[in-house]
């Protein structure tokens, strides 16, 4: 790919290798290389690599071909009845397939099922002019659209929206259940109606299926496309070839999908925008929410956020009258109203099995009445340590500085940040005592206590180690709907937008641990998650209550999530930050080092704060190299260096000078490093 052209290069020529052929397909236009520049300027990272990030992968492979096409076929005039009768008895297949398609036509999919070896029988009906081939179209789904009447927020939102049709970015905030999705499928029908496209960004590939399938009710004549990693290569580039040529009218995607290109694209929407998915955690760190609205302003269009726990950079834009807000204070089904949200005390009400007793009996209650319960805990497998009360010891990963999780199932420890594994410890490996026993809970073991207590409950458990796939997922969502589900345990992948009718019940589960993190973002997605678990209660007609189960019931946070009062609780934190510090006030950077060798980290760390310091950019605090809370993961050890300014463009500035020095230093190139500008995880 062609960025710029140079005549004169910084690099000895010898090393520039030569031009292999020339493509003369135009991938991106103007506006998106300008994208591609703030997205590398910004995010410390090279241009060429940035729009490489960009490309199907196939593109990258100089794999250009899609999806092979689907064909039906059909008889001509040349195959008569005659014909059939003069094939020879040898060519059984060849005459039963004549037999066959004078009857009727069949696709690809139809003959693969009748015959053995279609296509040298096909090739031959062809060459001889007696079948032909037409392409299929895929099949959309041509029922009526359902439109729902909108409430008064609702209506007020949208016309809000739709009165500026250059840029202007908004946020919806609003409740749990009261209707965003409808309020972007009233704006995607204004934008399609003057031929435009949408893109639309979920944070989770989770969330794709159930999107699509409610945009395919609405809008049946419309190409609805999804982009996400779950895709084939080939179903990958398809898609962005039909967004890209405007055969697509409504694009779904995950963080990605901000970079496709668009014949006509007329609007962006970002749906849970505070879900920290949207940050990318390697290669090219950006934030695809930030990179949005910068795209948003390049092509002059309206940017929409929706969340009912927005993040607070975005509270903060609103307070500063650079986010227009647009407040949904009701839930869209008619009489749906929010939870009763109950704090239950566990040191004196609890059981053997982690569950307080309350929360068991309002599992019975709902089962009684045909009603399903969610029960989240955010940990999978089935305990999060393998104690000895010998001497104390826990197992440890050979190769990260934490525990080895319990997974029962499977009889085995596993490490969440490697996915090292092995048979779980018959004995202690340091004092060889027989009596090992589990710490804490996660979803294996709050499925197994609740299979125990409620034997005649159908019970699925929703984690990564179960839910790998789409389809997983989409029968996930058909057996909720259908009922086929009474209790459903899991992590957060539960807290992310879905809407099942008929769960009255969140139950929340050892969720102390997340009071006292390290991370200064750790009150803010905690509340978020708590808020948004519980919100999947009570969403249309029957009461909701949420039941939590905790040691500090008189936490400040607990009280917020009680009222479920965001701004309240948005505003004590924002305070907070802001005496800290701490962004959206302050901007943050960090420097990630990581290498198998110690002593080669320390010296890299330590070169990187020197050269850092001597480049002498005012208004930028540089913090001396520190490790972070897990200190090796995978074998590699890591360090960081954290960089703080009230001014972003004296951050980036130092941020700049600081990659290119270190890019010509010979140390750099001996370990692993990267810029992490905005980081949400350390």
């Amino acid at each position: 790919m062609v960025v710029a052209i140079n005549q004169k290069p910084s690099i000895d020529y010898k090393k520039i290798k030569a031009v292999i052929r020339v493509d003369n397909e135009v991938l991106f236009d103007e506006h998106l290389f300008k994208l591609f520049r703030f997205a590398a300027n910004y995010y410390q990272y090279p241009i060429g690599q940035t729009i490489h990030t960009a490309l199907p992968t196939r593109l990258k492979r100089d794999q250009n071909k899609a999806k092979k096409k689907a064909y039906t076929y059909s008889a001509t005039p040349l195959l008569t009845p005659e014909y059939i009768e003069n094939i020879p008895l040898r060519k059984k297949k060849l005459k039963l397939m004549a037999e066959t398609l004078m009857k009727k036509n069949l696709n690809d999919m139809e003959i693969k099922k009748l015959f053995n070896t279609p296509q040298i029988i096909i090739r031959e009906l062809l060459e001889k002019s007696l079948i032909k081939a037409s392409e299929m179209e895929p099949a959309i789904n041509r029922r009526n659209s359902i439109s729902i009447e909108l409430n008064e927020d609702q209506q007020s939102a949208v016309n809000e929206i739709l009165s500026k049709q250059s840029f202007h970015p908004f946020l919806i905030f609003g409740i749990t259940g009261s209707g965003k999705t409808e309020v972007y499928m009233k704006l995607i029908d204004s934008y399609l109606k003057n031929k435009g496209q949408v893109l639309v960004m979920v944070p989770e590939i989770n969330l794709t299926p159930q999107l699509e399938k409610r945009f395919e009710k609405r809008f049946p004549e419309n190409k609805i496309i999804s982009l996400h990693s779950h895709l084939t290569d080939s179903d990958r580039l398809e898609n962005w070839r039909a967004a890209k040529s405007g055969k697509a009218q409504i694009i779904i995607g995950t963080r990605l999908s901000v970079f496709t290109p668009f014949k006509n694209l007329r609007g962006i929407i970002i749906d849970e925008e505070h879900d920290g998915s949207y940050k990318q955690q390697d290669n090219l760190r950006y934030h695809a929410r930030d990179v949005a609205m910068m795209r948003a302003k390049l092509l002059n269009i309206p940017f929409i956020l929706g969340s009912a726990t927005p993040s607070l950079e975005s509270w903060a834009l609103v307070k500063l009258k650079k986010l227009h807000l647009l407040k949904l204070t009701s839930r869209a089904f008619q009489n749906a109203t929010l939870p009763v949200v109950r704090l239950i005390q566990k040191s004196n009400k609890l059981t053997d099995n982690y569950l307080s007793e309350p929360l068991l009996n309002s599992i019975q209650d709902r089962l009684s009445k045909k009603q399903q319960s969610i029960i989240f805990i955010n940990r999978r497998g089935y305990a999060p340590v393998l104690f000895c009360p010998s001497c104390s010891s826990n197992v440890q990963c050979p190769k990260c500085s934490t525990s080895l999780v319990v997974h029962n199932k499977i009889k085995k420890l596993r490490c969440h940040h490697c996915d090292y594994q092995r048979l779980i410890d018959d004995s202690c490996v340091q004092c060889g005592n027989l009596d090992l026993i589990t710490l804490g809970s996660g979803t294996q073991r709050i499925e197994e206590i609740l299979s125990n207590s409620f034997p005649e409950a159908k019970i699925q458990r929703v984690d990564r180690d179960t839910m790998r796939s789409k389809n997983k997922l989409d029968k996930l969502y058909q057996d909720m709907t259908q009922g086929n589900i009474d209790i459903l345990v899991g992590t957060q992948m539960l807290s992310k937008g879905h809407d099942f009718a008929n769960v009255t019940l969140v139950g929340i589960v050892d969720a102390d641990h997340a009071l006292f993190s390290h991370d200064f973002r750790a009150s803010e997605k905690f509340f978020s998650q708590l808020v948004q678990v519980s919100g999947r209660s009570g969403r249309h007609k029957d009461q909701g209550e949420v039941i939590i189960d905790t040691n500090f019931g008189k936490h400040p946070i607990y009280s917020y999530v009680q009222k479920q009062d965001y701004e309240l609780f948005a505003d004590m934190e924002l305070n907070l930050r802001k005496e800290l510090n701490f962004p959206p006030f302050f901007s943050h950077a960090v420097l990630k080092m990581e290498s198998k060798s110690l002593g080669l980290l320390e010296n890299f760390s330590n070169f990187a704060f020197e050269l850092a310091n001597q480049l002498k950019i005012s208004d930028v605090k540089i913090n001396p190299p520190t490790r972070p809370y897990i200190e090796k993961v995978n074998l590699l050890e890591r360090a960081h260096m954290f960089f703080e300014s009230k001014s972003r463009i004296q951050l980036n500035k130092l941020l700049f000078l600081l990659r290119q020095n270190l890019m010509e230093s010979k140390l750099a190139k001996k370990l692993k490093w990267v810029v992490d500008v905005d980081p949400i995880e350390f």
